[in-house]
């Protein structure tokens, strides 16, 4: 191993005790999954539900021009 490799080893094992070690940061760390996961689900209904407005006023269009 050479001495850039074991110093980014000694670095990384730092920072994941650490890490590891302050509950704040993993909560944040959680709070910050939790609301993408959020986002993630409240925008594909935000787009389903737009989806299906669109075909609702295709339909409504198609039927007036057809009269």
């Amino acid at each position: 191993m050479t001495n850039a490799t074991a110093a980014i080893t000694r670095n990384l094992r730092r920072l994941w005790v650490a890490v590891d070690a302050d509950e704040r940061g993993l909560t944040t760390v959680e709070y910050v999954i939790a609301a993408a996961i959020i986002l993630v689900v409240l925008s594909a209904a935000i787009l389903a539900w737009n989806n299906g407005l669109a075909t609702k006023i295709g339909e409504l269009v198609r039927t007036l021009a057809a009269t």
